[in-house]
């Protein structure tokens, strides 16, 4: 039996009153950062300013440093050029809108008239005559790299920072650099293939990034340590079995990622990275698009635009579940708990018994879960659901529901991350925490004006102290619990 608690100040949340602001460290931005339009070095670090904002790499330490994309005061994040000093005390950008000139100790751009006077010896060079690309490119004397598919990429600027290597930005491909002498090219992968994130997973300690494929030259899984700062691609489109499709959700066991796209699921090993296995509605799922999936021991449960499968055995054998329940409706989430396998449709919740088989529908008392039920998260004791009417807290030892209505936002929620103090809560109109263990349940709302890259937001993923917002300008991840922001 489920009941429900509610007070006066869970049935029309209050919104904190609180003015946005860009805080420092609070929200940092990856993006597709490919498109390199210049290049500036100084002693210990080069600057890559790029139409999604300037990264930079330490030249000293061999590594990536985080992008300056969190930084306060740029009005703009197409960067056309950057220049900075020997030892990296004046760092100057331009964009369409004027210079700017960056002061680290706060984090922060203000507005210059002119660009002042920098000490400086790197040098712009011309694409060489003779350059030797990685294995699977071909360069031409033009600065043109020619990969084994035939796409071609051209080099838009290359830095000699004077002490023996060429920094080099290549159009649509991203950074490299190569010695002076030698001109061996080595690529120094960054950012997203892709700027529009629908899906997030977090898998032994790696971000696994992607979402639809909209105008992306190049598309496919953007994998990230966040510990290291450090990228790898595994492009889509080269070959048949993993086409250049969008995807709308990722899972994981310790040998495959599981990747739900329009035409079905991929099953990619994680050691070769290759997609080893498919399925569709010919193998047997209610539908091509899939949706959702979780893995529960050797059976992956597949929730699609048309129904919910499952996946068993070594023959890899599919079964449609509950056809009378479900066919038809769209199985947006699917959330493990203890030995049940909640779904959240278009229809409503259910809690599907495994051992057993029986399904149950979830109504809450507050019927805030009348129709579509968007996304699950499980929080230690709690489950959460996101759905057109708000957002309900369940209780999943005492049985006890906590409605928390969002029309006086006038927003959908997409998504949900919690902890056991805020639910985060994505919409098109930006993020909101809900506060539910404050004496005075409120709100909060973070846009752009807060440091997200866009108020579009798909997909969100709670870790630690952070919360990793997927958004249609890239991921941000945004310091939740930030002591210096005023709530």
């Amino acid at each position: 039996m489920f009941r429900s608690v509610v007070t006066a100040f869970v049935i029309v949340l209050l919104c904190a009153s609180v003015e946005a602001a860009k805080l420092k460290g609070q929200a940092v931005t990856w993006a597709d950062f490919s498109y390199v339009n210049y290049i500036a070095a100084s002693f210990s670090h080069v600057y890559f300013a790029t139409t999604k904002g300037i990264i930079r790499f330490n030249k000293l330490e061999d590594r990536w440093e985080e992008p300056l994309t969190g930084a306060i005061g740029l009005e703009d994040e197409n960067i056309q050029r950057v220049w900075v000093n020997t030892f990296d005390n004046k760092l100057v950008a331009e964009m369409s809108v004027g210079l700017s000139e960056y002061d680290a100790l706060f984090d922060k751009w203000f507005p210059v008239s002119e660009l002042p006077s920098l000490d400086n010896d790197d040098r712009h060079i011309k694409p060489p005559v003779i350059m030797h690309p990685p294995i699977g490119f071909t360069y031409w004397d033009n600065g043109r790299l020619v990969d084994r598919y035939n796409r071609q990429y051209y080099i838009n600027d290359i830095v000699d920072d004077r002490s023996g290597t060429l920094w080099i930005g290549i159009w649509g491909y991203g950074t490299a650099r190569a010695g002076s002498t030698s001109h061996l090219i080595d690529l120094l992968p960054y950012g997203l293939l892709q700027n529009r994130v629908n899906a997030l997973l977090k898998h032994d300690g790696l971000l696994w990034i992607s979402g639809a494929v909209f105008d992306s030259r190049r598309t496919g899984l953007s994998v990230f340590d966040p510990e290291d700062n450090r990228f790898f691609h595994i492009e889509s489109g080269l070959d048949a079995d993993f086409p250049a499709v969008d995807v709308n959700c990722l899972e994981a066991d310790d040998s495959t990622i599981y990747i739900g796209t329009p035409l079905g699921l991929l099953c990619m090993d994680r050691e070769t990275k290759r997609v080893t296995r498919s399925f569709s509605r010919r193998s047997g799922l209610g539908d091509d698009n899939v949706i959702s999936v979780e893995t529960i021991g050797d059976s992956i449960f597949v929730g699609t635009a048309g129904g919910l499968s499952v996946i068993t055995g070594a023959d890899d054998s599919v079964r449609y579940i509950r056809p009378g329940q479900f066919l038809n409706r769209v199985i947006y989430d699917l959330e493990e708990v203890d030995s049940s396998l909640w779904i959240a449709a278009s229809s409503g919740a259910y809690r599907l018994k495994l051992p057993s088989g029986k399904l149950q529908q979830f109504k809450d008392p507050d019927l805030v879960l009348f129709g579509d039920v968007y996304d699950l998260e499980r929080d230690e004791d709690a489950l959460w659901f996101a759905a057109d009417g708000g957002v309900v807290r369940l209780d999943i030892k005492t049985g006890e529901t906590e409605p928390f209505w969002l029309a006086a936002q006038k927003i959908v929620p997409r998504a949900l991350a919690v902890n056991d103090t805020i639910a985060a809560v994505a919409s098109n109109k930006g993020m909101f925490f809900i506060y539910y263990k404050n004496r005075s349940q409120f709100t909060r709302e973070f846009t752009t004006e807060d440091g997200l890259a866009s108020n579009d937001i798909n997909s969100l993923l709670m870790d630690g102290d952070y919360i990793w917002v997927g958004t249609d300008k890239g991921l941000t991840r945004f310091w939740w619990n930030n002591p210096n922001r005023v709530d």
